[in-house]
């Protein structure tokens, strides 16, 4: 009975269950972000680096996580173009199959639904960004298949994050970010 009102209250108060979870750091550029053990980090290209926090869906282009971009994926987004935060962010040329399901291709730019400003650490202010994507055939059909892009970029650090599968936990770990 104790336990469930301890659990019960961390959970109303916090969002969070009472026990906590074993985290190891990952550093990229002068940022820190303690993430869960479980998640695996993966080697660092041009790109920057894929964050992989679960399962990997059978249809979907890559296994769920996010990235950190560094300034090299930053100036060749879209088409060869630098970011630009008036629109989603799509790494190289062409077109991009869809996140979730493979079969078909990202129907951009998607519609703005959420804009602002997000701390990322303590003095760091990230412009965010979320975007709905949606999904279509090669031929322009619609499917009804879409998903939510979620974009931190930190233009004075050169680094932007971004999140195809809107883990509920990644805001919570970059509003914790250290810096060096």
């Amino acid at each position: 009975m104790l336990t469930t009102l301890v659990v019960t209250a961390s959970l109303l108060f916090t969002g969070a269950p009472a026990q906590s979870v074993a985290t190891k750091p990952l550093a990229f550029r002068g940022m820190t972000l303690q993430i869960p053990k479980t998640w695996k980090v993966g080697k660092e290209d041009m790109w920057g680096i894929h964050v992989k926090t679960g399962g990997c869906d059978r249809l979907a282009v890559e296994c769920r996580g996010f990235y950190l971009v560094g300034p090299e994926g930053i100036s060749l987004a879209r088409h060869g173009n630098p970011y630009d935060p008036e629109g989603p962010y799509h790494p190289g040329n062409g077109l991009a199959a869809c996140a979730p399901d493979k079969r078909y291709v990202e129907d951009f730019p998607g519609k703005l639904v959420d804009r602002g400003l997000r701390p990322v650490g303590a003095g760091h202010k990230a412009t965010y960004r979320v975007w709905r994507v949606g999904c279509s055939t090669q031929s322009g059909k619609r499917t009804g298949v879409s998903y939510q892009e979620r974009i931190w970029h930190l233009p004075k650090s050169k680094i932007l994050i971004f999140d195809q599968w809107s883990d509920s936990r990644l805001a919570a770990i970059l509003k914790r970010a250290t810096w060096s």
